[in-house]
């Protein structure tokens, strides 16, 4: 038996961890400058996309865009990721990903069969996934 709102909480967390009780992702607001017709990043339902990050979730999705030195996280599998300019950290923790960025400050793997490309600069490279690659000179045009 759970006791007091803290119980509560845990439980709906460990639910939601499960695939239970999960609540249908919020929409985002579109990136700033989007309304000035300044180039954004597409945003697929599910992914977040702001100023300070670019979160991609949804597996098989594809991102576009100007990085502009935002944290780069792609969880989802099977993602396409195309990012002019320079990004922060980039992180590929999902599966079978491909990842093409200007620069990256550091550059993270952990996921499987992932493929992060840079096309600048000298990041710090942390690989910890199975079958997965950091390739230098990539290209980021469209």
């Amino acid at each position: 038996m759970l006791r007091g709102m803290g119980g509560v909480v845990l439980l709906g967390s460990l639910l939601a961890g499960c695939g239970m009780g999960r609540a249908a992702p919020e929409e985002t607001a579109p990136s700033p400058g989007a309304e000035q017709g300044q180039e954004t990043a597409t945003e697929p339902e599910g992914n977040v996309i702001d100023d300070e990050v670019i979160l991609v979730v949804d597996d098989e999705a594809d991102v576009r865009g100007d990085c502009d030195e935002r944290e780069v996280v792609v969880s989802a599998d099977r993602a396409t990721v195309v990012l002019a300019g320079a990004c922060g950290v980039v992180r590929a923790t999902g599966r079978g990903s491909v990842v093409e960025v200007g620069s990256a400050e550091k550059i993270v793997l952990v996921g499987v069969d992932n493929e992060i490309t840079f096309a600048e600069g000298d990041p710090e490279v942390i690989n910890q996934g199975r079958n997965t690659t950091v390739n230098a000179a990539g290209d980021t045009e469209d």
